[in-house]
């Protein structure tokens, strides 16, 4: 009876276990978003929110940086590996907080996919970079002209990142970008989609 009894809650555990393994779990956003923010001030990519009244007092306060926080930063959820746990897509446009450059500090989006990978979360930091390289490379296949720069903004994020791009061509001033289109990515196919056009 008591074996009988010890098989039956063996049993009633491993099903909880399966359970558990196969609910979707949503990250904690607030606290990523926090974590990123601190990562990208003390790595000093980017200074505090820009004071357009006062350049200069915000660049000595910001040396060395050209971009602010925005006044929030957005998150998207989504189950984008589909292992039935949620993961997140954090992003903010680039504050260029020196209006004389002209074009020069445009930037793409500041990016960062946080993935579920089993147990565990992983983090995938140079998601700008492979999005842009990713554009450029497809660009170039899709029309065989050469690309002197390429930068986008994500507008969502579902099985796939989607969003808008602007790209220079080596002839284009540095000001403004010939071509404009959208796209979408996979992060895990590594795999892009491109529309684009003239800019008129």
């Amino acid at each position: 009876m008591k074996i009988k009894f010890i098989f039956i809650l063996l049993i009633i555990s491993f099903n909880s276990c399966q359970q558990k393994k196969t609910t979707s779990t949503k990250p904690d956003v607030k606290a990523e978003i926090e974590k990123w923010k601190r990562e990208l001030l003390l790595n000093g990519e980017i200074g505090m929110p820009c004071d357009f009244n006062n350049q200069e007092a915000w660049s000595k306060k910001n040396p060395e940086v050209f971009y602010g926080f925005p006044d929030s930063i957005n998150s998207k959820v989504f189950d984008v590996n589909q292992d039935k746990i949620n993961d997140i897509l954090l992003y903010f446009p680039a504050g260029d907080c020196c209006t004389c450059t002209m074009g020069l500090n445009e930037r793409s989006d500041f990016v960062k996919l946080i993935y579920s990978n089993g147990l565990d979360y992983l983090t995938n930091e140079k998601l700008q970079t492979k999005i842009e390289k990713k554009i450029e490379e497809k660009f170039f296949e899709q029309t065989n002209t050469e690309v002197e720069r390429a930068i986008f903004s994500v507008t969502s994020f579902d099985t796939e990142i989607s969003g808008t791009f602007k790209l220079w061509t080596p002839e284009d001033p540095d000001c403004c970008a010939s071509v404009e289109g959208t796209f979408k990515y996979n992060p895990f196919t590594w795999k892009i989609e491109l529309k684009h056009h003239k800019v008129e």
